[in-house]
């Protein structure tokens, strides 16, 4: 367990997302040392950056020797430094920007020589150029194919040990940026009708032969948790959903303006900086006589300590109109992070089972 950091802020994030930063790929003697040298919650996004930038010269570095294996690994921890450098702050544009400029290349040049690859993809949808990674396991012949469809200020790129799991079981992953997240959100910030944008991958997805997009399944972790089933409301070619950390409405985001830090996370996805176009938007963001349309098998894990209340993961259950399961692991915190060798196996093997992989 971390020490309490004298800064609110830094104390809060460390507290609620070190879990997260672990499983997702950052090196835990990277989150001891980087975090010692945060004073305060404007050093966060420097500092990160600043590891990152040591993974990756020493990407560099081997890359110039030939060592290939090392190189991939240390641009996969400066990609995940850099995310979880500027994920949390976006009120330093520049800072913002030049790390996730940094996440993005550092992925990139790993993404080649993942096992399986993951395959650069983007999906046309309105003004946005939606990115994407593709990974198909290796000698599969068109499995199935879960979507993974990120949280608040999730991205593509911190997806990856997730892939894996589901990679192991015979399915096929496609993680994207939706509007608002990651690289989309230079284009352009979050819509209500995020359904839209997951139909039109999976329009995509049907125009590419490796898979078997008839056997497609969604995960949402987070905020994703919320758009997975809304998105598996309105398109039936979605054959399984399953969210761990999700919410029936984004109404309960409506107490936490009055903080500025969690204010600035909610803005900046919508870009949208005034509460009270904020507030209406967040009013339409809701399951109600939607989830009675997820007719397809449904898969809910929550945690007893998740900041998101049981009650909302309770009612989709409830109102859920197809196949379902609900799992609480007791001592869960969001999206169980602190409990990946529970929540992951569960959806895993649920969308291996529902989708008919290997």
């Amino acid at each position: 367990m971390l020490a309490t950091h004298p800064d609110h802020t830094v104390d809060h994030v460390l507290k609620t997302w070190s879990p997260r930063m672990i499983v997702q790929g950052v090196d835990y003697n990277d989150l001891l040392t980087t975090s010692a040298r945060i004073g305060e919650w404007s050093d966060w996004c420097r500092e990160w950056s600043a590891t990152a930038a040591g993974h990756e010269e020493f990407a560099r570095e081997n890359e110039a020797k030939g060592n290939r294996e090392s190189a991939t690994d240390a641009y996969l921890l400066a990609a995940m430094s850099y995310h979880f450098a500027c994920n949390n702050s976006p009120e330093d544009l520049e800072q913002y920007t030049a790390a996730h400029k940094k996440r993005v290349e550092c992925y990139a040049k790993a993404a080649p020589y993942i096992d399986p690859p993951a395959a650069r993809h983007e999906v046309a949808f309105q003004k946005f150029r939606l990115p994407a990674y593709l990974r198909v396991p290796r000698n599969a012949k068109k499995p199935p194919v879960v979507v993974i469809i990120s949280g608040l200020e999730s991205t593509k790129e911190e997806a990856r040990t997730m892939e894996d799991v589901f990679i192991r079981r015979g399915l096929a992953t496609f993680t994207f940026d939706g509007p608002g997240q990651g690289e989309s959100w230079f284009q352009g910030g979050i819509i209500v009708d995020f359904e839209r944008a997951t139909s039109a991958v999976i329009d995509y997805l049907e125009t590419i032969p490796e898979i078997d997009a008839r056997r497609l399944g969604v995960f949402g972790p987070s905020m994703g948790g919320y758009l997975g089933p809304r998105s598996a409301a309105y398109d039936d070619r979605i054959k399984a959903c399953t969210l761990s950390g999700g919410m029936y409405d984004r109404t309960r985001s409506l107490n936490r303006f009055d903080d500025p830090f969690e204010f600035a996370r909610i803005a900046h996805i919508w870009k949208i900086y005034d509460k009270e176009k904020l507030a209406e938007l967040h009013r339409l963001c809701t399951l109600e006589g939607l989830a009675p349309k997820i007719r397809c098998p449904l898969l809910i894990v929550h945690g007893t300590k998740d900041f998101i209340p049981l009650e909302q993961p309770k009612r989709i259950f409830a109102e859920a109109s197809g196949p379902k399961q609900m799992v609480v692991l007791e001592g869960g915190n969001h999206v169980c992070n602190n409990m990946p060798w529970r929540y992951r196996p569960l959806i895993a093997d649920f969308l291996a089972h529902h989708l008919g992989a290997r």
